[in-house]
C-alpha cells in the first residue's frame, strides 16, 4: 500500500505563505469590496454601518473595522425576527440560494452559489486529509450546516464523503471497516464513542488514518489517544456556522493558523477594542463570503493569538486555543445551548421557580443536568419527565433534569454554569 505523506505540502501555498505586508495588503483589498458588495443588496450590514456613521469608502482597510461596532452572535436571533429570513445581512435573494441551514437560537444561515465560501480545503488539507481518502463524517446533515460545509471541502480535495451523521454507533463501525475508511471528520469525543465500539463488537480498530475533530474541545490527553494507542492523526480547527472555518491546526499541531480570507481579531469582550498579540480577549471575525458577508461578528468565544514563526512554513498568526465564552451561551456535544433555551425548556411545566443548566464532563463526554427548584404541590416525577422531552425538543441534546431544594440554585446565578475542566 502506497505511504501517503499527511505531513507536507499546502493546500494553496501562495496564500499560506504570504509576508505580514502582503496578507494584510489582500484582506485590505477584498475587505474593501466586500462592503461596498453589500451595501446596496444587504440592508442588515447597511444598517449596521450608517448607525456608525460610516460609508463604504470609510471601511477599506483592517484597521477601519475598529469603527464598526462588534455584532454580538447572541443578537441574531432578534435581528433575523425584526428583518426575516437573515436579518437583512444576504445579500442574493433566497430563490439564488443552495441552501439555508438552521441552527439553535434559532438562527438561519444561508449557502449561497460560490463554492468554497466556508475555507475547509486548507483547513482540511493541513489536518491531512488527501485525494483519495474516504471520509466518514459524522457531523449531522439535518438542519446546521458543519457536515455539508466539511462534505464540500472533502469534495473540493478530492475525497470520498460517506455522509453518515450522528449516532448510531454500531453501524458507523461497520459501515467505516466495510469501506475502509481512511478518515473522519467529527466531534472528539464521538471518534472515541466509535473506537471503543469496535473494540466491544471485535472487528478490530477501523482504519482510520486521519481525523478532523471539532464543535468541542480537543484535550492534549484524547489526541495522545488517538495518536499513541489507534495511529490516528487528529488535527482541529474553529469555525463557527455564520462563518464557516476561521482557524485550523497544521501537523505541528502547535496553535490554529488564521486562514487568510477570514479577518480574525481578538476583541475586548465589552468594549470591541482589538486587542494586542498575547491578550486573551473575544473571537471577533470578518469573513470574505459575497452571498453572507458578516462584518465584525462576535463569536463569544475567548482566545488569544501569536504571531510567532510555525515550523510548517505558514506565516499567518496562530489561535491559541479555546479559553471559555465570553457570554452565558455554551457549546455542549457541539450545539450551542442559550439561556433563552432553558426558559423555553421549563415554560412547559408549571411551578418551575428557579432553573439552571449544568454542564460537565465525564470522562472524553459532556454532560448536561438541568436543575431545577419547583413549587410546593408539583409532582416531581411528573415535572421530571416532560423537562427531560423538553431538553431533547428544544436543545436538540439528550440531560438529566434534577429536582433541587431552596436555595441550591443561588438568587442571581447564571442560567448556564460550565463546569468541565480541560488538561
Amino acid at each position: 500500500m502506497k505511504t501517503v505523506d499527511r505531513r507536507a505540502g499546502y493546500w494553496n501555498r501562495e496564500k499560506e505563505t504570504l509576508s505580514p505586508a502582503a496578507r494584510e495588503a489582500y484582506q485590505d483589498a477584498w475587505l474593501a469590496r466586500l462592503v461596498e458588495h453589500a451595501w446596496a443588496p444587504a440592508p442588515g450590514v447597511r444598517r449596521r454601518l450608517e448607525d456608525a456613521g460610516l460609508q463604504p469608502g470609510d471601511v477599506r482597510r483592517i484597521d477601519d473595522l475598529a469603527r464598526v461596532p462588534v455584532m454580538k452572535k447572541s443578537a441574531m436571533p432578534d435581528l433575523q425576527k425584526a428583518d426575516p429570513p437573515f436579518g437583512g445581512f444576504c445579500t442574493v435573494p433566497v430563490q439564488r440560494l443552495r441552501r439555508i441551514f438552521v441552527s439553535p437560537g434559532p438562527i438561519l444561515e444561508p449557502m449561497g452559489p460560490e463554492l468554497s465560501a466556508w475555507h475547509g480545503e486548507t483547513c482540511l488539507y493541513a489536518g491531512g486529509f488527501r485525494p483519495g481518502d474516504v471520509v466518514v463524517n459524522t457531523f449531522g446533515y439535518q438542519l446546521l450546516p458543519a457536515a455539508h460545509e466539511l462534505d464540500e471541502a472533502l469534495h473540493t480535495i478530492g475525497c470520498v464523503v460517506v455522509s453518515t451523521g450522528v449516532g448510531n454507533t454500531d453501524q458507523q463501525v461497520t459501515v467505516a471497516t466495510t469501506v475502509r475508511a481512511t478518515g473522519y471528520v467529527g466531534t472528539p469525543s464521538f471518534l472515541m464513542t466509535i473506537l471503543k465500539r469496535a473494540n466491544e463488537m471485535g472487528v478490530g480498530r477501523p482504519p482510520f488514518e486521519v481525523a478532523q475533530v471539532g464543535a468541542e474541545p480537543f484535550p492534549e490527553s484524547l489526541r495522545r489517544v488517538f495518536q499513541d494507542e489507534h495511529g490516528i492523526m487528529a488535527r482541529q480547527g474553529f469555525g463557527t456556522a455564520d462563518l464557516g472555518m476561521i482557524a485550523y491546526e497544521c501537523a505541528e499541531a502547535a496553535g490554529m493558523h488564521l486562514v487568510e480570507d477570514v479577518i480574525t481579531q481578538i476583541c475586548d469582550p465589552r468594549t470591541g477594542e482589538p486587542l494586542p498579540h498575547g491578550q486573551v480577549g473575544e473571537i471577533v471575525a470578518t469573513t470574505n463570503n459575497m452571498t453572507y458577508p458578516m462584518i465584525r461578528f462576535g463569536t463569544g468565544d475567548l482566545s488569544l493569538v501569536t504571531d510567532e514563526p510555525c515550523a510548517c512554513g505558514r506565516t499567518s498568526p496562530r489561535m491559541l486555543g479555546w479559553r471559555g465564552r465570553a457570554d452565558e451561551v455554551t457549546k455542549v456535544r457541539g450545539v450551542f445551548v442559550h439561556p433563552r433555551q432553558a426558559d423555553e425548556v421549563v415554560a412547559r411545566v408549571q411551578g418551575v421557580r428557579r432553573v439552571q443548566v449544568v454542564v460537565g464532563r465525564e470522562g472524553h463526554q459532556d454532560s448536561l443536568t438541568m436543575r431545577v427548584e419547583l413549587a410546593e404541590g408539583v409532582d416531581a416525577a411528573a415535572a421530571r419527565s416532560t423537562l427531560e422531552s423538553a431538553i431533547r425538543d428544544v436543545m436538540k441534546l439528550r440531560g438529566t433534569v434534577e429536582v433541587v431544594g431552596a436555595g441550591v440554585i443561588p438568587e442571581g446565578a447564571k442560567k448556564i454554569a460550565d463546569e468541565r475542566t480541560w488538561e
